[in-house]
């Protein structure tokens, strides 16, 4: 080849690299700012989305460009953001098909993650069996502790705040916890030095897959972004390592079918507020346990004895005042789900039990008259 004509497709691969460079728009991103390990805006680490979402900017040969929005009430960020055409990609959301958004496309699932069972170095567990006769700590509200509180044989201890459950693992009180993994996991990694074991759990609810979201119609976008995180799973994988996440193979604790199921929360976008605010832990709002829930209204006077009962008694599985995390638990929406026939459905329930979903009898235990009495304080409960 002549120097000429090397010359010529020389300057021609540039004047192709500069046009490419000069139609690259910016790709406009949504993700929280005070959401570690996932995402910050501010501060020496920017989080598992941040630095992924400018990956994939680059493999489009496009200038990322972030949209800050909190993400506490996910799907209302999602109203106010990618909705409204206020960015192009969202980081991220749980690529479960049973979590659907109006409006939205998902991608590819580019990162699993879930609770860990947390450990000091030498204790192996291999199944859910492993922690019956053990100390363990879970969070209030949270969906290992509505697991273990539907099986008998297994000793819990309830926190308000991941940061009490690793002081009472360190103290020795503990013999194991199970918390969000990312968020322990990073904890663990920064505060701790790596001092704990972390084994990830698989299950119903305990976790999954995550991915982005973009608006429907913008399915070239979708592929293109697909494309690029099929191509940077490495470096995926290299992030979750960078910010603690538990690798490895996840131990079953549930399996679909059991009387626990998943109920999308956000994040998977764990949220930090949720963290602060309500459990302690920053897990997506769709795996989130909602101990934030709001509280139910205060029951009259009459109920009350109705109301000490159920929250002494089945607040461990169904919540206080009813308000579970898990959907098929929430006791306030009975008349929703069941109609004018939910008062028999649930005295019925009450006291013939569901052994299939781990639910008592009660009627041995408990009076007519009191099983009448929590029945009127679950009516105080209905939307």
């Amino acid at each position: 080849m002549s120097i000429r004509r090397f010359a010529r497709r020389a300057l021609c691969a540039l004047a192709a690299a500069i046009a490419l460079v000069a139609q690259a728009g910016p790709l406009r991103i949504c993700t929280d700012p005070d959401n570690l390990p996932f995402s910050k805006a501010e501060g020496p680490e920017q989080g598992l989305y941040v630095e992924l979402a400018r990956l994939v900017s680059q493999k489009l040969g496009e200038a990322p460009e972030f949209v800050w929005w909190l993400t506490y009430n996910q799907r209302r960020a999602l109203r106010n953001t990618i909705l409204q055409d206020g960015c192009d990609a969202y980081f991220a959301l749980p690529a479960n098909a049973d979590y659907r958004v109006r409006g939205l496309l998902k991608t590819r699932p580019f990162l699993e993650v879930s609770y860990a069972i947390v450990a000091p170095p030498g204790l192996r567990v291999s199944g859910l069996a492993d922690l019956q006769g053990r100390r363990v700590g879970v969070l209030h509200g949270s969906p290992p502790q509505i697991l273990l509180a539907a099986r008998d044989g297994y000793a819990t201890t309830t926190f308000r705040a991941q940061e009490e459950a690793l002081a009472a693992l360190a103290r020795g009180e503990l013999d194991a916890a199970i918390l969000w993994g990312p968020s322990v996991g990073y904890e663990n990694l920064r505060k701790h030095a790596s001092r704990w074991q972390l084994t990830p759990v698989s299950g119903e609810g305990l976790g999954g897959p995550l991915a982005v979201a973009v608006r429907k119609g913008q399915d070239e976008l979708a592929a293109r972004i697909d494309r690029a995180l099929a191509e940077l799973q490495p470096q995926t994988e290299e992030l979750a390592r960078k910010y603690g996440f538990p690798r490895g193979q996840g131990v079953v604790l549930a399996a679909r079918g059991t009387a626990f199921e998943a109920r999308p929360t956000h994040p998977a976008a764990p949220d930090a507020r949720a963290q602060k605010l309500a459990a302690g832990l920053s897990v997506p709002s769709q795996w989130v346990a909602r101990s934030n829930a709001p509280a139910a209204s205060a029951p009259a006077e009459g109920i009350l004895p109705g109301r000490t009962l159920f929250n002494n008694v089945c607040s461990h599985c169904h919540g206080t005042d009813g308000a579970s995390p898990v959907s098929e638990r929430d006791l306030r929406r009975l008349q929703r789900r069941y109609r004018d026939n939910w008062k028999d459905t649930a005295l019925t329930t009450i006291k013939n039990g569901r052994q299939d979903l781990g639910m008592p009898s009660w009627k041995a235990t408990y009076s007519d008259a009191q099983i009448e009495e929590v029945i009127g304080f679950l009516a105080t409960l209905q939307k």
